[in-house]
Parts: C-alpha cells; structure tokens; sequence
C-alpha cells in the first residue's frame, strides 16, 4: 500500500517530468531472514536476541532532484503520531541516490538506530505488551514542495 500526503508548493514542472520523488521499492530483511521482496514471504518479526537484533531497510525512489527518506515506527499504520527512527537525504552524488539501504538494530530495552548511528531512538512509549504488532514506515519527501508518500510493513516486536 502506498500512501501520499502533503501537497504542492514548488513550480510545476515541465511536461512530462514530474520532480517529486516517487517510492517504487521498500523492503525489509528481519530477524529471521525473511525478505519481503520475495513472493508470499511469512509475517515480519523482529527479535533483539537474533542476529544482534539487527535487521535491513531498502528502498528505490524514482526522482529527478534530492529528497528525504525516513524510517519510522508506530503502533497504527500511520505517519501521524509515529517515531523516527532514522532519515537521511538522498539524491546525486551523495551515499544514496535511486536507491538505498540501511541496517538497523533493535535491542532488548527498546531501542532501535540505523547504520551505526550515536543517535538511539527510544520506542518503549509504543510497547504495551510482547509480542506486539507495530508498522515499520518509510517515507520520502520531496526537499522543495512539501510533498511526500510512505509505505509500510506490519512487524511483530518479540
């Protein structure tokens, strides 16, 4: 499912090219190295005694400027009220460009980061009770107009 939010604000662009960013691919590899870019993959778990509690992010963008990608976190399958876990800006000649990935980790006092970050983002205010279902989000913005769109995996914490 993909979702766009936010509206315009820059110059319109030229016939036939749209500059904003366009979310073609978001996939995860969780703890127990399901992919869900492979056909009928099981429900997504993430489980801080495996594998370090690390797990992969990727992403294909199809866009003609820079733009920001963002992970979040949130109990309902929303931006609203989610959490960042890590966001960076993309775009030519910088680390990732059409396409990107990170690995992120998960750990056992609800904790999570991306690609060796100092930042740890605290996500306990999301947990209730484990096992729990939460939305991993990633999302992209267009720098210029305001305009972004997100996708979303359901992921069980353990």
């Amino acid at each position: 499912m993909l979702v766009a939010c936010g509206g315009s604000g820059s110059a319109a662009p030229a016939p036939g090219e749209d500059y904003r960013p366009e979310l073609r691919a978001y996939d995860i590899i969780d703890s127990y190295d399901t992919d869900t870019a492979t056909p009928n993959y099981p429900p997504l778990a993430l489980n801080p005694y495996l594998y370090d509690g690390l797990y992969e992010i990727f992403w294909s963008v199809d866009s003609l400027e820079d733009y920001t990608v963002s992970l979040r976190i949130n109990d309902r399958a929303s931006i609203a009220g989610s959490i960042l876990i890590n966001s960076q800006v993309c775009g030519a000649g910088r680390r990732c460009d059409q396409s990107g990935s990170w690995i992120c980790e998960y750990t056992n006092d609800f904790f999570m980061s991306c690609d060796d970050s100092s930042r740890e983002v605290d996500i306990y205010p999301l947990v209730r009770q484990l096992p729990q279902r939460v939305y991993l989000l990633l999302e992209v913005c267009d720098r210029n107009s305001g305009y972004c769109e997100f996708d979303y995996y359901p992921v069980t914490l353990e």
